[in-house]
């Protein structure tokens, strides 16, 4: 029970600074292209200046018995991948043939914090109340960017 309890405790940390993935792939005639790999199954495909998004993987074997997964995205393509095998393929939308796809590599996307926000509105409101009253006569709107001491 102490064991099981003190695994828990440890794996705990390493999930919620779970990074997310991404990998390189080179699907012709499409060439080189990013696909990341977020939390709740969400997929993005970059190439270019394009950008697709994907929501869901679909789960499932060939009559073969082989596994693999796969997702749309957005413009009707579907990357398919072959886990036993680690081969990705791309339908290209409206193609009937998949183009094979090489894995050019692989990396982890660094987990960080974002800086802490901190809501002063009522600063804010002191702070312009002021600034109108000592510039009046002027067009000029002054913004505080939160963090910033004045």
């Amino acid at each position: 029970m102490k064991y099981s309890l003190f695994l828990l405790l440890l794996t705990l940390p390493a999930m919620a600074a779970q990074a997310d993935s991404a990998i390189k792939l080179n699907c012709p005639p499409r060439g080189q292209m990013t696909v990341s790999f977020f939390n709740y199954y969400l997929i993005t495909m970059k190439w270019g200046d394009h950008f697709q998004v994907a929501s869901g993987k679909t789960q499932s074997h060939t009559k073969a018995g082989v596994p693999f997964w796969a997702t749309e995205f957005g413009n009707g393509d579907e990357l398919t991948f072959f886990p036993n095998s680690g081969q990705y393929y791309l339908f290209y939308a409206g193609a009937s043939e998949p183009a094979q796809c090489t894995v050019q590599g692989s990396y982890l996307y660094p987990v960080i914090t974002p800086p802490r926000y901190e809501n002063s509105l009522a600063n804010s409101k002191d702070s312009a109340e002021e600034n109108a009253e000592s510039e009046e006569g002027s067009s000029r709107v002054i913004l505080r960017s939160p963090g910033v001491q004045g």
